[in-house]
């Protein structure tokens, strides 16, 4: 067991480590939710989010692995799919060892601590593992500005999930020792603006009748180019004028439900 020391923790970055949100997307196994919340406690995270898990999560395994962590296990957010999640989050990122086509940026843990540090302490993060024996899906990483890889042995690289929660809580514990001061930069656009981005952009090329296989890989692809950026709210206000323009006229009386006026 390698002791931790309160020295590590500035508590007046106790604020900026509630706005990130461990998020464990259909876990199977309730010691596994236990280990987690106790791995963020370890590190002075509180938030633990779950996604479908096994029901019923909150087992006597579960508490007796979360081991005096009872209290982040307690206070777990339940939500019945993953876009309600992460709605108001600006930064989602990924965990994953598999290797995919269509994904955002690769980097390490290290390097996501310097990404994380550049962010100001206003930004709400999400960061997802998956199943246990099956990861994240395809859908998943489609959501993800970044997926972090820890590189490893080639014969032997897989980590469990609590491993790779501790990892990942401790890069993000060092990064909030250098997070920028309050109100440096505008916000990024959170989750669910981007997701009704993406909608308006996909009726607009369906109201032009676009080809049903071309739109889904353009708009596969507009989503890894744009989480590559780090989109404004303003930026997404143009992609929306965009859509309209793409659309064509609209009445001014009906307005599609989620269009965003620019």
């Amino acid at each position: 067991m390698v002791p931790t020391g309160g020295y590590w923790f500035d508590r007046e970055r106790s604020a900026s480590r509630e706005k990130i949100r461990f998020v464990l997307i259909g876990t199977t196994e309730p010691g596994n939710i236990g280990a987690a919340a106790r791995a963020l406690k370890s590190m002075g995270f509180r938030r633990l989010a779950l996604v479908n898990p096994v029901e019923p999560w909150r087992t006597d395994h579960a508490i007796a692995m979360s081991h005096g962590a009872e209290e982040v296990l307690g206070g777990a957010e339940v939500y019945g799919s993953l876009d309600a999640a992460l709605a108001d989050c600006t930064w989602v990122v990924g965990t994953t060892r598999r290797d995919r086509r269509d994904k955002a940026r690769v980097i390490t843990p290290r390097t996501w601590s310097d990404q994380l540090a550049k962010l100001g302490p206003d930004e709400e993060i999400a960061i997802l593992f998956g199943p246990e024996k099956t990861g994240l899906t395809n859908d998943d990483i489609l959501r993800c500005r970044r997926i972090v890889t820890a590189p490893s042995p080639v014969d032997y690289p897989s980590l469990n999930l609590a491993q790779s929660v501790m990892l990942l809580s401790y890069e993000s514990s060092l990064a909030l020792r250098r997070v920028p001061a309050a109100g440096d930069g505008p916000l990024l656009a959170t989750h669910d603006e981007m997701e009704r981005m993406y909608d308006h952009l996909d009726r607009a090329l369906r109201a032009n009748r676009f080809e049903e296989k071309k739109r889904r890989r353009l708009l596969k692809h507009l989503r890894l180019i744009l989480h590559r950026a780090e989109m404004r709210r303003d930026d997404v206000l143009s992609f929306h004028t965009l859509a309209r323009r793409i659309r064509g006229p609209v009445s001014r009386l009906v307005r599609d439900e989620g269009e965003e006026r620019s």
